[in-house]
């Protein structure tokens, strides 16, 4: 059994009034889902920069029960991840390409945990070894060329 690390981008899809059929089956279908700490960080984030009040209390609601839902599936960031997110964006910036902190962690986690990262950005972890799937798509190579 294949264990996801999900991205925020597939988190935050099931908070849209009508999410990707794919992605719900996606997450319906895979039994080994985690967070990682640093989704939690993204979405509270995002909450506090939602000014309508009515959206910010849905939101609200939404992150409450993810939290509650993966409290014993959930990732922290440890020494590991931190030192192997290092590499990474010195990996991604030895080739040229910037690797935004947050996602190196993401990454990092992943690959710490011997897991593959669900995203819908695949564009932003390709080439760094770790398994990475689209939801929105389904699998993706990691070594493969960049379409």
């Amino acid at each position: 059994m294949t264990r996801y690390i999900l991205d925020t981008n597939v988190v935050s899809e099931l908070a849209r009034p009508s999410p990707s059929a794919r992605v719900v089956a996606f997450l319906e279908r895979e039994a080994d889902l985690w967070m990682s700490t640093i989704l939690f960080h993204e979405l509270a984030y995002g909450l506090e920069r939602v000014s309508d009040a009515t959206r910010k209390t849905k939101l609200l609601a939404f992150i409450d029960a993810t939290k509650k839902r993966f409290e014993d599936r959930t990732l922290v960031v440890d020494m590991g991840v931190t030192e192997e997110a290092g590499r990474l964006r010195a990996f991604a910036a030895a080739g040229g390409r910037t690797l935004a902190p947050l996602d190196s962690l993401m990454a990092a986690t992943a690959m710490v945990h011997g897991a593959t990262l669900a995203t819908r950005n695949t564009k932003d972890f390709r080439d760094l070894g770790v398994d990475i799937v689209d939801p929105w798509l389904g699998p993706a190579n990691t070594n493969a060329p960049e379409e």
